[in-house]
């Protein structure tokens, strides 16, 4: 529809080359946009494991779909990176120390903090009774 009036296959050409140099642009705006959003993002004192980790996939999947594939090694270093450190630093150290971040898969990273996260929540709870 949009190249019905185009008369000659070098018009066509040429309006192919338009619409796909915009498209273009458009991606590395979107890109450039999450990149910033990723380099921005902390996880809040409030802010549970999974909703972190949500949002980390999330801007990984977009970026993904937009061409760029964020490493899993850059996912995991920026997770353990952007904890907070007064509830986290003792297991961020440990796993620093005992796992390759270089080679560690995001879920297993965040699948190991959920269990800890879990395990401080109960201590608090048994503490309060």
């Amino acid at each position: 529809m949009q190249f019905g009036n185009v008369e000659s296959s070098k018009a066509l050409w040429e309006s192919i080359k338009v619409c796909y140099v915009g498209t273009n642009r458009v991606k590395e705006a979107r890109l450039q946009t999450l990149n910033a959003e990723f380099d921005r993002l902390k996880m809040m004192e409030s802010e549970t494991i999974d909703a972190y980790a949500r949002k980390l996939s999330c801007i990984a999947s977009k970026s993904a779909a937009l061409g760029e594939v964020i490493d899993e090694s850059k996912l995991v270093k920026k997770f353990l990176k952007n904890l907070p450190r007064s509830k986290f630093i003792h297991i961020v150290a440990s796993l620093e120390q005992v796992i390759d971040l270089k080679s560690v898969g995001f879920e297993d990273v965040v699948g190991r903090l959920k269990a800890y996260e879990e395990r401080i929540r109960e201590e608090d709870t048994d503490g309060s009774d």
